[in-house]
């Protein structure tokens, strides 16, 4: 009941805010501002914005309750670490160059292969590396590291960022929980446990550690082939 209530309560929060601003938007738009076409166009582009957030937080969840209920099969192969971290990589490497940000891959040529989905093993790299260069100021570094370890191999990113507080690190793998709306980047807050569930379907887990004001490492594992 605490977890359905507070899961209410989140949702209508986030949904709260692009509704107002839609509503604010069109009647400005009303009132007046289509008679004036630059400042309807700006308006117009501003309600485009809200309405693809709120598609993003609905695919979402649609993404999250069928991953939960075990309607994404995977396509489970044979595949080499170092071909899970590279796409990824390269995904998001101009971002951390923007950014000022070092990016470094560690990933020995002899690990083992894993079994696992590729493109979804992909997806949580990816929502790590974009909240790790998210969170980390210029000059930071990040580092995505393989390594095997009992029957497993340990796929990790780690940053010198701002890191989580103990008291947020329990909550993270919520759903829509942020640790600090400040910070929060506009993210719907789901992409953590879209990333948990995926993993665990490997039979995996991921976790964190992090220390406030000096970053963070989030890892997950993935059985052998």
């Amino acid at each position: 009941d605490t977890v359905r209530r507070d899961f209410i309560s989140n949702i209508s929060h986030e949904l709260r805010t692009p509704l107002a601003s839609l509503k604010a938007l069109t009647e400005t738009l009303q009132e007046g501002a289509l008679d004036d076409p630059p400042a309807a166009r700006r308006f117009l582009t501003r309600m485009e914005t809200e309405v693809d957030a709120l598609s993003h937080m609905v695919s979402e969840l649609l993404e999250l309750a069928r991953i939960e209920s075990g309607q994404v099969p995977l396509q489970l192969k044979a595949i080499r670490p170092i071909d899970i971290l590279l796409p990824a990589v390269e995904r998001l490497r101009l971002q951390a160059e923007r950014g000022g940000l070092t990016l470094e891959l560690d990933c020995p040529e002899s690990l083992p292969l894993v079994l696992a989905d590729q493109t979804r093993l992909e997806q949580v790299l990816v929502n790590l590396l974009h909240n790790a260069i998210k969170f980390t100021p210029s000059g930071g570094k990040i580092t995505l590291r393989a390594r095997e370890q009992a029957g497993r191999v340990l796929f990790s990113v780690q940053d010198t960022g701002r890191g989580i507080s103990a008291a947020d690190l329990p909550r993270i793998f919520e759903r829509f929980y942020k640790t600090d709306q400040a910070r929060s980047g506009g993210g719907t807050g789901l992409g953590l446990s879209i990333a948990r569930h995926l993993v665990e379907a490997h039979g995996g887990k991921l976790w964190a550690k992090s220390i406030e004001g000096q970053g963070s490492t989030f890892t997950f594992s993935v059985p052998l082939s």
